[in-house]
């Protein structure tokens, strides 16, 4: 629960910057893992079905939950898997 009864277009954009802040983190920072949006495509035109990749951000919190939550990275990305954060 993010406390929000009613999300405002600042509330939506907010979290739409963050979530391509995320995704992007590769073309702007150099470094061996880190690979461009053009490598990322031509690396998946063996597979059709994910022409089109999709986005999943997790863990979506509030500041103030982010303080007091400890989160391990197994717990992140079992969180990007489960339908209702996708």
């Amino acid at each position: 629960d993010l406390g929000v009864d009613s999300p405002t277009y600042t509330n939506l954009n907010r979290l739409q910057a963050q979530v391509v802040s995320a995704v992007t983190a590769s073309l702007r920072f150099e470094g061996v893992p880190n690979v461009g949006l053009e490598e990322l495509q031509t690396n998946l035109v063996p597979y059709p079905r994910i022409h089109f990749p999709l986005v999943t951000y997790s863990p979506i919190t509030t500041a103030t939950q982010a303080i007091n939550r400890n989160i391990t990275t197994s717990q992140i990305t079992s969180e990007c898997f489960e339908p209702a954060n996708q």
